[in-house]
């Protein structure tokens, strides 16, 4: 017969259940404790964590998200980083992810002292939200390791915490680093600051040879909304990838300058329909007059969102000429 968790919400039955022979029960049991607010349920999917098989072990690291705040639950959380079976690891990196309990980060920083690259990377990205500063020092030693996932979870823990003396490391990252996801998260991490260095950085990061950076960058140029980039944009929407043109369009409906509006009116002649919703819509926050002949063919779009869009920008140009 198949069992479910909603069977079982008595502490003294799930225990029994901890104990039986068949795998299946342990871990459906465990996933019972959820259910139960007595603290002993804590202590019970811990021990949990330590089953002979993987699948009840993976439960328990998913149960004891219920449980934050408790250091140790967090202690055998780090520990299980390191289980043998890839599912218990990455189930207890999730859950180190989703505690917000800030108290825990001093108790987290100690595991960066493991070797193995995944632990050390699950510990970034755990101390990434809590925003530790004592995290700064050792995420800035850890840009330079030779594990691009620890790299890339050190960029974020030094985005969050938004310190400026970080900064030109994060940039060196951005332009430098020799793996596009980390170059890209750099890229990412720069909406927190607005100086010309940073701005250059974004502009260049326009030009990267991975379609991701770029995309990344034409995004964050518009977070910012800085004049000096509308050039850099339109020559974005020539850009190879879509995605790329896409987030330049956006960007550039940011700025809101109107001489933009031949390059997204261009963008109407593309095939992907979110590109020239995307385009229309920049057009409308523009509001300029010279996007009304582009927006006369927008409104006659196969795609109805690009139609609606189209009419919304159109109001948005009537509007600014009535103010």
């Amino acid at each position: 017969m198949s069992l479910t968790f909603e069977e079982y919400t008595d502490l003294d039955d799930l225990r029994e259940r901890l104990a039986d022979a068949d795998p299946e029960v342990r871990r459906v049991a465990t996933m019972g404790l959820a259910e139960v607010v007595e603290p002993e349920a804590a202590d019970l999917a811990i021990a949990a964590l330590k089953d002979s098989d993987a699948g009840v072990r993976a439960e328990a690291a998913r149960v004891l998200y219920e449980f934050e705040g408790n250091p140790d639950v967090i202690a055998a959380l780090l520990e299980a980083l390191s289980d043998s079976d890839a599912t218990v690891r990455e189930a207890a990196a999730e859950t180190l992810a989703e505690n917000k309990d800030g108290a825990m980060g001093a108790l987290m920083l100690k595991r960066l002292d493991a070797e193995d690259p995944f632990v050390k990377a699950s510990v970034l990205r755990a101390l990434r939200e809590l925003r530790v500063p004592e995290a700064q020092g050792a995420a800035l030693a850890l840009l330079e390791h030779p594990d691009a996932r620890v790299r890339r979870e050190a960029v974020g823990v030094l985005a969050y915490l938004k310190a400026s003396d970080v900064l030109m490391a994060l940039m060196s990252a951005a332009r430098r680093d020799s793996d596009p996801e980390v170059r890209r998260a750099a890229m990412g991490s720069l909406v927190f600051s607005t100086s010309d260095r940073a701005l250059e950085t974004l502009v260049d990061g326009l030009s990267d040879g991975h379609w991701q950076v770029r995309e990344e960058a034409a995004f964050v140029i518009g977070k910012l909304a800085p004049p000096s980039a509308v050039e850099p944009l339109i020559g974005a929407m020539d850009d190879e990838y879509w995605q790329v043109r896409l987030k330049a369009a956006g960007s550039l409906g940011k700025l809101k300058n109107p001489v933009a509006i031949p390059a997204l009116g261009a963008a109407l002649a593309y095939e992907v329909s979110n590109l020239r919703k995307e385009a229309v819509g920049a057009m409308g926050e523009i509001a300029s007059p010279d996007a009304l002949p582009f927006l006369e063919k927008a409104l006659e779009d196969p795609d109805p969102d690009v139609r609606k869009v189209a009419r919304w920008s159109v109001g948005q140009i009537q509007a600014a000429a009535q103010s």
